[in-house]
Order: C-alpha cells, then structure tokens, then sequence
C-alpha cells in the first residue's frame, strides 16, 4: 500500500512538473510571438489601436492552415471594421521580420494606411509619408496600371500632399484611357467623379456619379454623393430627390459621414427648398 501511495505521489508531481513546463513553454511562445508596438506603432496620439485584438489576429494569421487567400480576406474585414491600425501594426512587423511573406500582403497594407488617412482627423505624418512612398513606387513600377494611379493619387489629394499633383494623375489617366480605348475601372470612375468635383468640374462630376449609380443601383452612397455636387451647383430640386434615394439615412452612410454631417446637410436643403420638403426629404 505504501508503495502505491509513493508512486501516485510521485506520479501526480510529474504530472504538475509537466503541466507547469508546458504553461511555460507557452506563457515563453506567446511572449516571443508577440509584436512589440513600441516599435511597431506609430508614436501619435491619433493612432489608436486594440492590443489584445492585434495580438489575436497576429496568432490567426500564424495558423498554418490559412492560405494566403484567407489571410488576405481576414485582412480585409478587419479593415472595413475599423481595424485598420491593427493591420498596420502586423504589416511593419512583418516587413521587418518577414519580408517575403509581407510581400503577399502589401495591397492590404496600402489599404489599410489609406483608411487611416481618410478616417483620421489628423493622420500621423510619419504614416502618411510611409504611405505614399509606397503607392509612388507600385506607381513607379506601373505607371500605366489604373489601381495603381488611383491609390497614389488618392494619397496625394485625401492627405492633401500635394493636390493639384493627385487631380494631375487623374485627368492624365482619363486621358490615356481615352485614348487607347480602355473602359476605366469603377475604382477609377470614383476617383475621376471626385477629382473633378474638386475641380470645379460639377457637369462632369455628375454625369460620372451617375453612371457609379446605375452600376451599383443600391449603393447609397453615390446618390449623396451626386446630391452633395448637385446641392453645389444650386440645384436643390435634384439633389433633394438624390438624397431621398440615399435611404434617409443608410448605416454606411453614417459610418462614414456620421449623423451631425447628415442633419446639417438635409436641415439645409429643407430651408432651400421649402415648397417641395413633404416630397423629397422624408
């Protein structure tokens, strides 16, 4: 019996032996898997970001069984749902780290810096200028690829860098494709029906929001778009109809105008136009 007793004894310390060996082996694996943002964030008090949520997707995205394919989805959901600083944070570690596997993954990053710019009040300098070296060299390596031009001039015209350079691409851009006879991307229509808002261009602008519209007939946010330039060209009638067909307002469209730049714009079409309110702003 006493020796039973000695070899459960001795059996159960193993076992803890062991259990505490493998919690340290793990508590030890997890701590050199993890991404140090001190090197890896951008030191700017507008570049917010979830630590446990950057750490768990880089876990994820250390799982052998995703594919590249699968890593590029992720990366793209977690953009559309804000976590765009989280996957910049991964992509500069990866660069440093893994430059090869990073490479597979560069349309992501872009795409994740380009949301930081649009969605941050008052982006890092450092970010925007790694930013833009980046879209100026796939521009440098495809100077006549239309995605290419699109996102480096976007860069240039949302960060406002160097606008009038960004407005330069586009319209050259719409010229070649002219020329040459290529139908030019939705990516590019946006782009072309924005620059020329900015450039004063409204007819122009419109005619190219329209046909966005007729392509993506449930998007609502083209027909603010279109209702935003038609309300800037004083036509108040057209654009309260627009804004109707925006859905009064769409969850998109407050994701990314959000509810003050609403009311303000619908208040003041009601005060423009006040004979036909009951009809087109409901």
């Amino acid at each position: 019996m006493k020796r039973i007793m000695v070899a459960a004894m001795l059996l159960l310390t193993l076992l803890v032996f062991s259990a505490c060996s493998t919690m340290n082996m793990e508590r030890k694996l997890a701590e050199e898997n993890r991404i140090d943002t001190d090197v890896y964030a951008y030191d700017d008090e507008e570049f917010v970001f979830n630590e446990g949520v950057l750490q768990t997707l880089a876990n994820r995205f250390r799982l052998e069984e995703l594919s590249t394919e699968n890593i590029n989805s992720i990366m793209e959901d977690e953009i559309k749902a804000g976590y765009y600083n989280e996957v910049i944070i991964y992509m500069r570690y990866l660069l440093d780290n893994e430059e090869d596997q990073a490479a597979m993954y560069m349309d992501r990053y872009y795409e994740a810096l380009f949301a930081h710019v649009q969605n941050t009040e008052d982006p890092s300098p450092q970010l925007i200028a790694d930013a833009i070296e980046i879209a100026e060299r796939q521009f440098t390596l495809k100077p006549d690829d239309q995605k290419a031009v699109v996102q480096y001039a976007n860069l240039l015209i949302d960060s406002r860098t160097d606008v009038d350079e960004g407005l330069r691409l586009l319209f050259q851009l719409e010229e070649n494709l002219e020329e040459v006879g290529e139908d030019p991307t939705q990516q590019t229509l946006l782009a072309l029906a924005n620059a020329h808002f900015i450039d004063g261009n409204y007819g122009k602008s419109v005619d190219l929001y329209l046909l966005l519209a007729s392509l993506n007939p449930e998007d609502a946010l083209l027909y603010y778009n279109l209702s935003y330039v038609l309300q800037t060209m004083g036509d108040t009638t057209r654009a309260s109809e627009y804004l109707d067909q925006a859905y009064s307002p769409t969850m998109d469209f407050l994701d990314t105008y959000g509810t003050n730049s609403y009311g303000a714009f619908e208040s003041f079409l009601r005060s423009s136009n006040p004979t036909n309110e009951a009809d087109s702003l409901r």
